[in-house]
């Protein structure tokens, strides 16, 4: 099992701001303690709540979840140490904290407001769906995967493996990033988003075909084809999760809005600063005046 540096974890509580005090957890199975105070089963899922996604596997096993609870250990005996030579009272610790807790406090606002946002009804949101056809409009699109080669005979040489019947993702695995090869899967594709030579043989190739080498400025591609998609209509249905995400949004930056505008009614505000204008070069026209008249030639030139 690959250990899970202390430090790191430490670090990642102090980057959420949000780590738990000693004794501040909340109540449940007691799974141990740091000076009487108890460290629980909750407070420990509390804490794996604040670690980033990429972290939580090593969570998954009896011997990560010990090792996590070692460092949650840890940190809180250093939280201790750092209260005991009062580092929490120097001016520029208490600073990041006051400006931690506005962040938190801000961050909760922000999202009440957004909960209380009003949504809108399947009425509205067809009226807009019907409103504009443009919007649920496709062309034609095709599903399709690559691998992008440097070199030709590299992309020959891989092409010629694809043919011999090794499967497309299985060279795929292959590709060397570090090499300058990419190999991605690009999902469903239209045409318009990609470069001219890529979208004229990927559209031209049949579904299940691998074509290739096609040059583009990025180098030489293997194209494989999986389906392919007429062009048509997305029905309401499809359509309504992406539009009630829109207006949701439109109706959370409505509210946001108006609760500023609201608040700067209500309060008494001053900005007293005014930007300072940069130095005018010598010679330079000032804004708002005419450029001076040419000095007159010297009699006789």
């Amino acid at each position: 099992m690959r250990k899970m540096p202390v430090l790191f974890v430490i670090f990642s509580f102090v980057a959420t701001a949000c780590g738990s005090a000693p004794g501040s957890g909340p109540q449940g199975k007691v799974l141990a303690t740091v000076d009487g105070e108890p460290i629980t089963e909750a407070t420990l899922l509390k804490e794996v709540e604040n670690l980033p996604p990429y972290v939580r596997p090593i969570l998954e096993t009896a011997a990560g979840r010990a090792q996590f609870l070692e460092s949650v250990i840890t940190r809180d005996l250093l939280m201790r140490e750092a209260l005991r030579r009062g580092i929490d009272r120097r001016p520029e610790v208490a600073d990041r904290v006051v400006m931690a807790r506005k962040s938190i406090v801000l961050e909760a606002l922000l999202r009440d407001v957004a909960e209380k946002a009003p949504g809108l009804s399947d009425a509205a949101l067809r009226k807009i769906y019907d409103a504009d056809p443009s919007l649920h409009q496709v062309g034609e699109r095709v599903r399709v995967s690559h691998m992008l080669f440097r070199e030709k005979a590299r992309a020959l040489e891989m092409l010629g493996r694809a043919k011999a019947g090794e499967p497309f993702e299985t060279l795929m695995k292959e590709v060397a990033a570090g090499n300058g090869e990419v190999a991605a899967d690009l999902g469903e594709i239209e045409r318009g988003n990609f470069v001219k030579e890529f979208e004229t043989a990927a559209f031209a190739a049949t579904p299940g075909e691998v074509t290739g080498p096609v040059r583009t400025t990025y180098g030489y591609h293997l194209i494989k084809v999986y389906a392919k998609s007429p062009a048509g209509t997305i029905s309401f249905e499809e359509m309504k999760p992406k539009l009630l995400a829109e207006q949701r949004e439109q109706a959370q930056r409505d509210a946001f809005e108006g609760l500023i505008a609201g608040l700067r009614k209500q309060a008494t505000v001053r900005v007293l600063y005014k930007p300072e204008s940069p130095p005018v070069p010598p010679g330079a026209q000032t804004p708002g005046t005419a450029p001076a008249a040419p000095k007159a030639a010297p009699p006789g030139r």
